[in-house]
């Protein structure tokens, strides 16, 4: 791919439990014009070991396969790229290792996301194939390890994703291959169970039309087409009745030949096939249409968005503002010391500032989630909540680092273990504690004019005028106490005046 404009060209790598899948496109006013498309399927929840551990052989695999990837995301610029890793890449154990080559192979980060954001990107990508209309959608995407449901018309509504795909499908219930018409019925009710828990907001009552996406519904309707089951791109009841017949005359994937259907696809088709077939039935489907546009279009959706400041996580944090009932006031004072205190250090962070900035002034916001909870320990709560929650936009590498800040931010501190995508960082903990400890009485004045901080090596020295320490002996007081936290981690803290 060659352009004259790059920095218009956005492109989003899905590392999915069964393929990866690489996008670049550009926007045409609000439309998303693809330039290039590549697929490798890759099958990492394949490598899924007993022990949880990824096989070394899939992470071959899966390292050569970014390679490739990585010569044709290579005119795109750094800043207008996102590699997202899904379902087996949340679960396995040694996943850091993986995604440290893959992020020096692609030069980039990979974000790992919650089954909830990688649902809420599968609809903002389909939204993007689809008319404007007033009526809601039920939109359903089945990946390696895990299905996606959504529900809405412009926003979604309500999003589930369930521990169920077409690689851990087939391997559960058609091991080495091996068919049998009563392992698919099996599989078929194991999934109907699944998907009963969220039938409540998800059946047919609930919307007006539902959409299929991703590989396997769009392989499916693919061989429905071939074999004269399925027209303009729809899925119905009786179709995928005929397929599992069809399907079913066989004795082992190697075996199959069913028109349309690939040879790439055929080791993961029952799985797949088995799990669609329970939607139908649980949610009383008739007709699925089949989108091609799916969580990578939803990516570079939500990529230039965040380049144009119209980004999903400021809106998360003002939801869960609200929703705690934070006092807003006070967070807002406690958030504009710090970032304050970070200008006053900005050459300690001549790389990533913008980021350190955001994630100051985000924890800042949210550091008394916890208090709608209990007043004692209420840092804990904070932090839990950061680190469990459904927020759309945040990556769980992020949402660590909010709770690991807010669990700092008071009191003793706790360290927490080093991780991909997250290296405890001291400095910004120290600037989000003295941010709250001179704001501890939740006055708009309470903070010393031509307040100071610089720092050398590890030590941090606070320029406050003497007067005003002395009017104020309990924030000495803290201070002092503060000097004893801080040396826990080597940080030295320095008062003069």
């Amino acid at each position: 791919m060659t352009t004259n404009h790059t920095e218009d060209i956005y492109a989003a790598l899905d590392l999915g439990s069964n393929s990866f899948h690489l996008l670049i496109a550009r926007f045409e006013g609000n439309k998303l014009v693809v330039i290039d498309r590549h697929k490798e399927m890759v099958r990492l929840a394949e490598g899924l070991l007993n022990d949880g551990s990824l096989s070394k052989k899939v992470i071959k695999r899966a390292i050569e396969s970014l390679r490739r990837f990585a010569e044709r995301l290579r005119p795109t610029p750094a800043t207008h790229f996102k590699v997202i890793g899904t379902n087996t890449l949340r679960q396995a154990t040694n996943a850091d290792h993986f995604l440290e080559q893959a992020e020096y192979i692609l030069g980039a980060p990979i974000d790992i996301i919650s089954g909830i954001e990688e649902a809420r990107l599968i609809f903002m990508g389909v939204a993007q194939d689809l008319s404007v209309s007033i009526e809601k959608r039920m939109v359903m995407d089945i990946g390696g390890g895990s299905t996606e449901f959504i529900v809405g018309n412009d926003q979604p509504e309500h999003l589930e994703s369930l521990e169920m795909g077409c690689v851990t499908y087939s391997r559960r219930f058609f091991a080495d291959g091996k068919l049998s018409k009563k392992a698919y019925q099996k599989a078929v009710i194991t999934a109907r169970a699944e998907i009963q828990e969220i039938a409540h907001d998800f059946n047919s009552a609930n919307w007006h039309e539902a959409v299929g996406t991703s590989g396997t519904i769009k392989a499916i309707e693919k061989v429905l087409y071939a074999m004269g089951e399925a027209g303009d791109h729809t899925i119905t009841p009786a179709g995928l009745v005929a397929m599992s017949r069809a399907l079913l005359e066989f004795n082992d994937t190697s075996e199959i030949k069913l028109p349309g259907l690939s040879d790439e696809r055929k080791p993961v088709i029952a799985g797949g096939l088995a799990v669609l077939h329970a939607a139908f039935l649980e949610l009383g489907i008739e007709r699925m249409h089949v989108s091609s546009y799916a969580a990578r279009e939803g990516s570079i959706m939500d990529l230039a968005g965040k380049v144009h400041r119209q980004d999903t996580r400021e809106r998360t944090v003002k939801a869960m503002s609200k929703r705690f009932s934070i006092d807003t006031r006070h967070a807002e004072r406690v958030s504009s010391l710090a970032s304050n205190f970070l200008n006053d250090v900005k050459t300690e962070y001549p790389d990533n500032y913008v980021q350190v900035r955001q994630l100051l002034d985000w924890s800042a916001r949210l550091h008394e989630l916890g208090l709608m909870i209990s007043h004692q320990g209420y840092h804990k709560h904070s932090a839990y909540l950061l680190a469990n929650s459904e927020m759309p936009g945040f990556s769980k590498q992020e949402q660590k680092y909010l709770s690991f800040l807010v669990q700092n931010h008071r009191k003793k501190l706790k360290s927490m273990p080093q991780t991909y995508g997250f290296e405890p960082d001291w400095l910004m903990v120290s600037l989000l504690r003295l941010a709250c400890l001179f704001n501890r009485r939740r006055e708009d004045n309470g903070v010393p004019e031509n307040l100071q901080l610089n720092i050398t090596g590890d030590k941090i020295t606070l320029a406050l005028p003497e007067p005003w320490l002395r009017e104020h002996p309990l924030t000495q007081e803290d201070l002092l106490q503060e000097k004893h936290y801080l040396q826990q981690m080597d940080i030295r803290l320095k008062i003069c005046h």
